[in-house]
């Protein structure tokens, strides 16, 4: 059996905020069931405890899931590299991921999340959102892993390629899902052909970057201020 640490691979989302309130997500999700409490976040990190969507008996539930999928198989809780992002391209067949793209696919709200550009020596935060300011929803797969009689709801981001905005940071970005697709997502019947289809680039004209501060590099951060745009000299 493979091992959770041999399934890592470079990532590209690190970082993500769900700054509005749970109102909001609620009326965006519609029709949701909730079963968690949710305070505005301006810098989620891997491992840390989120909102996430997923369908339960045929019906949209958001639910507290880990940063960082563990296969039910794993043997550790703790791997050395968390498994936060999943490429488009090969998540049906990777051993970590293929059984929960088939059937444990769910939705990550969203408005906004952050790469780094390299200027010299620094690299410098840039916050992605849509231009509406809108929430969206990040594709998801998840995993249930169930150790010493305990149970753990962990999720991954999948990533498609970059858009032509992205392309000066990075080559890929995450895959983000039209409100149109969400039943699709999360449809048990939806085929592979048709879930790969929904993961492709978001188009550029709908998003815009730019420059924030560097609060926003510690994950100790959490707070209004780390969003703060900054001078793109």
């Amino acid at each position: 059996m493979p091992t959770y640490a041999t399934h890592f691979f470079k990532t590209m989302c690190g970082r993500y905020t769900l700054t509005q309130a749970l109102q909001a997500i609620k009326i965006h999700f519609f029709p949701l069931a909730i079963s968690m409490d949710h305070l505005p976040r301006y810098n989620i990190a891997p491992t840390q405890e989120v909102p996430v969507v997923m369908a339960a008996n045929g019906k949209r539930e958001l639910a507290a899931m880990r940063w960082g999928l563990i296969p039910p198989w794993a043997t550790e809780k703790k791997p050395g590299s968390p498994m936060i992002n999943a490429r488009a391209e090969t998540v049906h067949e990777k051993p970590g991921f293929r059984q929960s793209f088939k059937n444990k696919r769910c939705l990550i709200p969203a408005d906004g999340f952050i790469e780094w550009v390299k200027t010299g020596k620094d690299k410098r935060p840039q916050y992605i959102t849509l231009k509406s300011g809108e929430l969206f929803a990040f594709a998801g797969i998840w995993s249930e892993w169930k150790k010493d009689g305990g149970v753990l709801w962990t999720f991954s981001i999948i990533t498609t390629e970059c858009n032509a905005l992205l392309q000066p940071v990075h080559e890929r970005m995450p895959a983000i899902l039209a409100p149109s697709d969400y039943d699709a997502w999360l449809a048990p019947s939806s085929t592979p052909a048709d879930l790969h289809s929904l993961l492709r680039p978001f188009p550029s004209d709908a998003m815009q970057m730019y420059p924030i501060a560097p609060e926003i590099n510690s994950p100790k951060n959490d707070h209004a201020e780390c969003l703060r745009p900054m001078d793109s000299a």
